[in-house]
């Protein structure tokens, strides 16, 4: 999650994976993958547990099983991976699709070839246990921690008051200092992804609220896989190679949970495991992870949808902001093909 407009997209862009990223490891996460014949170059924003069908598909040999040798860089936000791609320091990157259609509103390029998050796994915490999910008239006056307009928690809130005519209080915090605000006192609740999410609930804190629970909301393209059109007409191969790896990597996680969580430890170290567990399992039993990865239309039309309410596009729907002009489902109904093919691990 995470948008733009170069204040705007950028700070929508860094906020839901800030947030995601939340007590990642230090270690470098470029890695190199077997000894394909195509190198590829995937800038992710950050390091992230949103992102764990990338290191699945690295961990698990995906990636050199179907040709491709990847290098994953990382950005540090999504403006930063999504100019490397513009610029040529990248041949993909992965954080929130919103940047491909205020790239076409611009005049500029890119396509959405895949599915990395497919749910707004982001919860409503807080000390206080009332189950909100079936009646949200409880947050009426209430004070929320955001962070800032027009990130993503906040569009988040804003929205879903508007949606059931309450009235909260927005307290926004530094992005980091949610859970710490809840816990002095400074505000009742909080929005969060995980692992914080579930940092919040070893310290004593409940989840009351799902996002992605909300059938108004599910599913969402949260995080996607995003490339150029040029780069597939000049590397089909690779291109094919590299979605369907991620198709396999996103099935292995609900086919083996143990080795997605296992993985998961590996690039999170600096957290705790019970922590990284319950931060996945939560992720799977969202479905936060896709299934497979075609982007669908609904799951577009829900991540747009926030994307004008925060005014980090300029019309939805509109020819740069559609599904059509801005979805390639080549590459992920071929990798659906294919991943059938290869069974999973």
């Amino acid at each position: 999650m995470s948008l733009h407009s170069n204040h705007r997209l950028a700070a929508l862009a860094a906020s839901a994976l800030v947030l995601a990223a939340a007590g990642c490891s230090s270690q470098d996460t470029s890695a190199i993958a077997g000894s394909g014949s195509d190198e590829v170059v995937i800038n992710q924003a950050f390091q992230s547990l949103l992102y764990l069908p990338l290191y699945v598909a690295e961990e698990q040999g995906y990636f050199e099983d179907e040709g491709v040798d990847v290098t994953i860089d990382t950005g540090g936000g999504g403006t930063q991976s999504w100019s490397a791609v513009l610029g040529g320091s990248a041949d993909f990157s992965i954080q929130d699709p919103v940047f491909v259609p205020k790239s076409h509103e611009q005049g500029g390029e890119g396509v959405v070839v895949a599915a990395v998050q497919n749910a707004p796994t982001v919860f409503i915490i807080g000390k206080d246990d009332t189950d909100l999910q079936e009646d949200l008239s409880f947050l009426d006056g209430k004070r929320v921690v955001t962070s800032p307009e027009p990130d993503t928690t906040w569009a988040f809130m804003t929205y879903l008051a508007q949606q059931n005519d309450i009235d909260v209080e927005i307290v926004n915090v530094a992005i980091g200092n949610e859970l710490a605000a809840v816990e002095s006192g400074q505000a009742d609740y909080a929005l969060a992804v995980d692992p914080q999410v579930a940092q919040g609930e070893a310290i004593g804190l409940t989840s009351v609220y799902s996002f992605s629970a909300n059938e108004d909301w599910s599913p969402f393209a949260f995080s996607s896989l995003t490339t150029t059109q040029a780069y597939i007409d000049e590397n089909p191969e690779a291109a094919q190679g590299v979605v369907t790896a991620f198709e396999r990597a996103s099935r292995s996680i609900y086919a083996d949970p143990e080795r997605a969580i296992e993985i998961a430890q590996q690039y999170f170290s600096d957290l705790d495991e019970d922590v990284i567990a319950t931060s996945v399992n939560r992720e799977i039993e969202a479905r936060g992870y896709p299934e497979t990865v075609l982007v669908t239309p609904e799951s577009w039309d829900n991540n747009l949808e926030i994307a004008l309410y925060a005014d980090n596009v300029e019309a939805y729907p509109s020819d740069a902001t559609s599904y059509e002009t801005n979805v390639n489902t080549e590459l992920a109904e071929q990798a659906a093909v294919e991943a059938d093919e290869a069974g999973t691990e």
